[in-house]
């Protein structure tokens, strides 16, 4: 220690000890103030690397900040399309011109070294610039599966003339490509490999490779979507199948031989199905955050509506006549396929969308059979076998789709035919006691409003005055419609509904418009005076019950004012 440290009191010694920590921290203070000074520079000049002054900085930051979205999205993606299709173009037509001139090796060795340099630049761009790269990776395949199908397809002197071997070569690049796809985990690759096969499928111009080739296709985009969650793959893969599909089916001539040709379009029917099929899978899926919630609903409505369009062509086209055998399968599937997603399925919509599909089949399938009108009789009493079925799944779905096609079935008998008796009073029966089920398991079915039942209530209405009116004599009418009221003063009366008195003073009032205006005109005197005397007595008795209704109604709401009155007091 030094001597004048040493000649120092303690309470200098403490003041100069506190002084020295305080410069210390000032010190520190400055240096790290420094540091973020130099730090905020560094990170700015990274930003801007061309900056000069501050002036310069802000007006750079500016305008940058304006146009990057629409400048990046359009430099860094639009560009390398637009460049890579040029490119593919230039190449294709550097190909073509030296196949027309006589010089098909040459071409062929232009577009191997063509798609040999695609690929490296490809892989020379993956670090710098990945979506380039990406892009010139993906055109790359294209260009080699532009070159190896005009090997033999599309070609007047084709290098590889024989058919198998063509197509064993496409198939070969195409697995190559899927290889790739899963090996850099590339759902566009994929995608783009489904579609070559399909292509290779439906340029093949034979039946039975088109079919296996297509199934294997269908199977292994299935497969991805398990296995990865391709799911936009899947979407994509089905819409395009579904046109390759109805391109094919319209573009063979029916000019050919018909046994081969049926036999075609039966393997054609088997084709179709299994495909379907196959996107049926999509139920039995579990959810997963990895696609979304929707898409399992989106695939089976894309799948059916594509099948049916497709069943419809084939039949309207080829089986006008002999299309029972196939709806008879369809059937039998939908419905078994319906009971195992029941058990099986978490997706509450798939069964029922299944279920429904199947009984649309065998109402075509009875249609096929007995025709209009006789086949209206078995189409009204499986509406009544869809509702059960509808109550065992709690499916509301069922219950509103099966209202709806009721009403139309309903509306198209009275239209076409309306002759039948049987028909006639089986509309009324099937409505009464369907309405009378839905209101019994409305809980059930989950349904809240009157909606449904009351549509069932409006056909019963109208249906049993039609019923009554054809299969009657004309004297009996109006004593039928009165006996009719008189049953629905009855139901209201067990089942505690307002909506069947409601029915039954329409139904008086139908009957006194058609008995001043139409009966008065045509009977005998002895049917009127019957009738009057009926009319008279059923409006009576009806007065009568709605008057003791009142009164009771009025007691007990003064008794339940009494009630509350001294409750209060």
């Amino acid at each position: 220690m030094k001597f004048r440290e040493f000649m120092m009191n303690p309470d200098d010694l403490k003041t100069a000890d506190l002084k020295e920590i305080l410069n210390r921290l000032d010190s520190l203070e400055e240096r790290i103030t420094r540091l973020e000074s130099n730090k905020e520079q560094i990170n700015q000049v990274q930003a801007f690397p061309g900056k000069e002054t501050e002036e310069d900085s802000d007006s750079v930051n500016l305008n940058f900040s304006q146009s990057s979205p629409f400048e990046t999205n359009l430099g860094e993606y639009g560009l390398a399309w637009l460049g890579s299709i040029v490119l593919f173009f230039a190449v294709t037509f550097l190909w073509q011109y030296f196949n027309d001139s006589g010089k098909p090796l040459i071409s062929f060795i232009v577009g191997i070294i063509s798609v040999a340099g695609v690929f490296t630049m490809s892989h020379y761009f993956r670090k710098n610039f990945s979506y380039l790269s990406f892009v010139f990776n993906l055109f790359g395949f294209i260009i080699l599966y532009y070159i190896i199908l005009r090997l033999h397809y599309y070609n007047i002197k084709p290098i590889v003339t024989n058919q198998l071997f063509a197509t064993i070569l496409l198939l070969m690049m195409i697995g190559v490509q899927l290889y790739s796809a899963v090996k850099k985990q590339s759902q566009a690759l994929a995608g783009l490999a489904f579609t070559f096969a399909l292509i290779t499928a439906f340029v093949c111009k034979q039946s039975q490779p088109f079919f296996l080739i297509s199934i294997t296709t269908t199977g292994l985009v299935m497969y991805s979507f398990w296995k990865y969650n391709w799911w936009k793959a899947l979407i994509f893969i089905l819409c395009i199948s579904f046109l390759i599909n109805l391109i094919w089916l319209f573009q063979n001539s029916v000019s050919s031989v018909k046994i081969s040709a049926d036999l075609t379009y039966h393997f054609a029917f088997i084709y179709f199905s299994i495909t379907t099929a196959i996107y049926s899978l999509v139920a039995l899926r579990k959810p997963n955050k990895s696609y979304p919630g929707n898409l399992i609903l989106l695939t089976i409505l894309l799948a059916g509506s594509a099948y049916s369009i497709l069943m419809f062509a084939l039949v309207m086209r080829y089986f006008p006549n002999a299309y029972v055998p196939f709806f008879t399968a369809i059937s039998i599937y939908c419905i078994a396929y319906s009971v195992l997603l029941k058990f099986y399925s978490q997706w509450k919509f798939a069964p029922a969308f299944y279920a429904l599909f199947g009984f649309i089949a065998i109402s075509v399938t009875i249609y096929g059979n007995y025709h209009f009108p006789d086949s209206f009789l078995l189409l009204i009493c499986q509406s009544f076998l869809v509702l059960a079925l509808a109550l065992w799944y709690r499916s509301q779905i069922i219950t509103l789709m099966n209202t709806f096609l009721l009403l139309i079935l309903v509306i198209a008998y009275y239209n076409i035919s309306g002759t039948l008796q049987a028909v006639n009073f089986s509309i009324p029966a099937v409505a009464l006691f369907s309405a009378r089920i839905i209101n019994w398991q409305k809980e059930r079915l989950n349904i809240k409003t009157d909606f449904i039942r009351n549509i069932y209530l409006f056909t019963l209405f109208f249906s049993i005055l039609y019923a009554t009116y054809k299969g009657l004599p004309g004297q009996y009418i109006i004593v039928s419609w009165l006996f009719i009221a008189g049953i629905y003063v009855v139901l209201s009366i067990i089942v505690k509904s307002f909506k069947y008195r409601w029915m039954a003073m329409a139904n008086l009032i139908v009957a006194a418009f058609y008995l001043f205006l139409i009966d008065l005109a045509s009977i005998d005197l002895i049917y009127r005076i019957i009738i009057f005397l009926f009319f008279a007595i059923t409006s009576i008795v009806i007065s009568v019950y709605y008057v003791n209704k009142l009164k009771k109604k009025n007691v007990d709401i003064k008794i339940e004012q009494t009630y509350t009155i001294e409750e209060i007091l």
